[in-house]
């Protein structure tokens, strides 16, 4: 159906959408040599003109993009009106969507880091908020306290009887020196303000609470902080399945030919059957070889390879 005509030229940086309804009012816009309507969709082949000079675009990002981001712990999401530090937030980092929004799937607090998840699409945002209490959510957490196997094993338990209660599937002691202590804990339903209470309850103090799994998607130990990637169609397909949508079709592959049919076909489906070349026969074994050239014979006792 195509994008708003006031969307597209708000992304293409002319105007704001505002600015553009009261051009398309004034008739100073046209698409397609005809002026403008109010509300009118515009596809990607559309011309679209302002003032009578073509209006440059830039394909839209795809519309089920997904990023993966590691965020520094107290990193904001994105800066308020009121902002009185010069320091980056999380959106000033992402690459542009090109005339697509990022969504977050699941905002981390400021005072946490780890993975965070920005998506084009508002459907697998809307599918991961509806499920967020069943999607498995990994955390790596740095406490001070006396750790011990009792106080380990009681941990599913107190979060089972909290209000709202969240489950705990499994806890582990993963290193540290001292009465520092690394936790990893496997938990649905849970959010890192909880995660602090929990442990506090327990006696134990947080210095450090990252989110290292969302669903399927695990933080990559290749993207530092602060840093990003996009999940590859396989990492992207998982997630999709994960929060009960059809996964996004993949593109098709660099060099791919298409059928009639209009399918990708790879190059290994391509015709087998080489043209012979002008002047040349085929042996009976299928090979080509020049018209006149001589036959080597080989006798029945004597074994291949071997003369």
């Amino acid at each position: 159906m195509g994008d708003r005509l006031q969307k597209v030229l708000a992304a293409s940086g002319v105007a704001s959408r505002r600015q553009a309804d009261e051009w398309i009012r004034a008739g100073r816009v046209t698409v397609n040599g005809r002026p403008a309507e109010l509300g009118q969709r515009v596809d990607d082949d559309d011309a679209i003109a302002v003032d009578g000079r073509r209006l440059r675009r830039e394909r839209a990002a795809p519309a089920q993009l997904v990023l993966m981001y590691h965020r520094p712990a107290g990193e904001a999401l994105r800066h308020g009106a009121d902002a009185a530090d010069e320091s980056k937030a999380v959106y000033d980092r992402l690459p542009p969507a090109r005339g697509r929004r990022w969504l977050p799937l699941s905002p981390l607090a400021p005072a946490d880091g780890g993975l965070e998840l920005f998506t084009t699409d508002g459907d697998l945002r809307a599918a991961a908020s509806r499920l967020a209490h069943e999607l498995p959510i990994g955390y790596a957490v740095r406490v001070r306290g006396d750790v011990g196997e009792d106080l380990v094993t009681a941990l599913p338990a107190q979060a089972a009887a909290l209000d709202p209660p969240f489950a705990i599937d499994a806890v582990r002691i993963a290193g540290g020196e001292g009465r520092n202590h690394w936790l990893e804990l496997d938990t649905r339903g849970a959010r890192g303000r909880e995660i602090r209470a929990l442990l506090l309850d327990a006696g134990l103090e947080v210095s450090r609470l990252m989110r290292t799994r969302f669903g399927p998607v695990r933080l990559d130990a290749d993207v530092p902080r602060a840093r990003h990637r996009e999940l590859v169609p396989g990492e992207r397909e998982q997630l999709y399945e994960a929060v009960q949508l059809p996964p996004p079709a993949r593109p098709p592959r660099p060099g791919a030919e298409r059928d009639p049919r209009g399918k990708p076909r790879s190059g290994g489906e391509r015709e087998t059957r080489a043209k012979a070349r002008p002047g040349a026969e085929r042996d009976p074994r299928g090979a080509s070889r020049p018209r006149g050239a001589p036959t080597r014979r080989v006798s029945p006792g004597t074994p291949r390879g071997r003369r």
